[in-house]
């Protein structure tokens, strides 16, 4: 049954099933939700649209302040901006039968976050922007490429899926074929892509920009539902095709809370959630699309209803529903639940205990064509405490730069908290390994800031150091910059000359004349 039926028409419905068998279960047929769309319930009428937000005090890092605008580099509508036409929406949509949905993964130690953000959606994503399909290691994300970016070297670590995001931001996002997958090997854990190739592949594939709304009312999940169909944006002679959503379940003492439809309903024997929790730990899960016809009797009254008061608060709302269900993709493998996913009753979302499950985060991506590129060689025994900062002029004559850039990997992850939370004390390469790491630095936003200048010879900057009062040291072994045409393809290499490359208290600064002429 569509979201937003009138009482008058869901009292047409249960009249007409209490001429069904007395079980009290009976299935609501295509027919039936179509006979009520367009009807809107005037509680709906009161309601504020859908609209971005971010749940606090998680989904966007606060070291970029309160005014730090995650969609700024999208370029599809915001959240709130296009009306949802709920008459178009069709009764069940499932984006994980789709080709550029990868298979059902059983993740590794507490990566969940990165499964759902990388692995589940900018993998799928990707590969629509792409005109792919997810079938192949070359065409898949790891989750992992991120994940020990943020892991602090403990497989127990956890992770929220925009840590994944800000990664694909920031740095980009290497494929399969290139990165492998920590799954399978358990040493990997914590350590960091080493070789150039892999981090200029990623520089590629990026996120845009990524959004959370709040899903707690009816207005609310209609928004979510045109996206999952057609991202609420639906475009003539065309399939419809919707994203993905990003949510945070509460998985404590889920066998409570898990039930099963029973015989003589809409697809009996399935699994339905009906609450989060109602205690325990986040766990990162993919909602991959929805039907509104599942339902499941939460109060035990022998109905399975839409409008009245199930939770005693006095008034029918989203919290009441007990038909309409997300269809949500988990990172456990394909023998948890039915093939690895299970539904999620709507109500569900409205859980004043558990906040972060009320919210869903979605992305736009992007593909990047890096055009100048820092290849660096290096080492340091902490990478928490290692700095780095990269400054151009547009001038090859200056002794100054005029702008500065200082990558998020190379100084300790300032955008997920405290170093030592997410990058690890632990040496660069990754726990127990001192060896120089080749990484891959893309230049092209900081030489953009030239504007006109990009032209002729500019001078690059480069400074090397440990945090404050910290006892960590490292080396750069090797530097080069490296340029590409408008395509991606390699024009040029410029050795930059190393002569001592030992760096701790005492900064480590080089400098050189930087191309610019394309």
């Amino acid at each position: 049954m569509p979201l937003t039926t009138r009482p008058w028409i869901v009292a047409v419905l249960l009249g007409l099933l209490a001429l069904l068998p007395a079980s009290g279960h009976a299935e609501i047929t295509t027919e039936d939700v179509k006979a009520s769309e367009g009807y809107e319930a005037k509680a709906d009428q009161v309601e504020k649209p859908a609209h971005a937000a971010y749940p606090r005090p998680f989904s966007r890092p606060g070291s970029m302040g309160a005014d730090y605008d995650t969609w700024r580099d999208a370029k599809g509508p915001d959240i709130g901006e296009t009306a949802v036409d709920i008459k178009r929406l069709p009764s069940r949509v499932d984006n994980s039968t789709r080709p550029q949905f990868p298979p059902i993964y059983k993740q590794k130690g507490g990566a969940c976050g990165q499964f759902t953000s990388i692995a589940s959606i900018f993998t799928y994503e990707m590969n629509l922007l792409n005109g792919t399909e997810a079938s192949t290691e070359a065409t898949q994300f790891p989750a992992d490429f991120s994940w020990n970016m943020c892991n602090a070297a403990n497989s127990a670590q956890g992770s929220e899926a925009y840590h994944g995001w800000e990664t694909a931001k920031h740095i980009g996002i290497p494929t399969v074929k290139s990165y492998g997958r920590v799954e399978a090997d358990k040493d990997k854990i914590g350590t960091w892509a080493n070789g150039y190739p892999i981090w200029r592949e990623a520089m590629e594939y990026r996120v845009a920009g990524y959004r959370y709304t709040p899903t707690a009312t009816v207005t609310q999940i209609n928004e979510a539902r045109g996206w999952l169909f057609d991202r609420n944006q639906p475009k003539a002679g065309k399939e419809s095709i919707g994203g993905l959503l990003a949510l945070d379940g509460r998985m404590g003492e889920l066998k409570k809370v898990t039930r099963t439809i029973p015989e003589g309903d809409y697809l009996a024997g399935e699994d339905v959630w009906i609450h989060w929790g109602p205690t325990g730990y986040g766990h990162g899960i993919t909602c991959v699309g929805y039907d509104d016809q599942v339902g499941f009797d939460v109060n035990g009254d022998g109905k399975v209803t839409n409008d009245i008061d199930i939770n005693g608060d006095g008034k029918v709302t989203l919290a009441d529903r007990e038909r309409g269900a997300f269809i949500v993709v988990n990172s456990w493998g394909k023998t948890w639940s039915k093939d690895g996913k299970i539904y999620l009753l709507y109500s569900a979302m409205v859980d004043p205990t558990w906040q972060r499950g009320n919210y869903l985060g979605r992305i736009e991506v992007t593909r990047h064509i890096p055009r100048c590129t820092l290849k660096l060689k290096l080492a340091c025994n902490k990478r928490s405490d290692l700095r780095v900062t990269i400054g151009i002029a547009g001038d090859k004559d200056a002794t100054k730069p005029e702008h500065e850039l200082a990558p998020q990997a190379l100084n300790g992850w300032p955008l997920f908290g405290k170093p030592k939370n997410n990058v690890g004390e632990v040496p660069l390469a990754g726990p127990g390994d001192e060896s120089p790491l080749e990484v891959g630095i893309d230049l092209t936003p900081l030489l953009s800031k030239l504007g006109s200048k990009s032209a002729g010879d500019g001078r690059l900057f480069l400074s090397f150091s440990s945090a404050e009062k910290s006892d960590a040291t490292g080396m750069l072994h090797a530097c080069a910059i490296r340029h590409y045409d408008d395509k991606g393809t390699f024009i040029r290499e410029t050795l930059v000359n190393v002569e001592e490359g030992t760096f701790g208290k005492d900064t480590l600064t080089l400098t050189t004349v930087l191309p610019l002429k394309r």
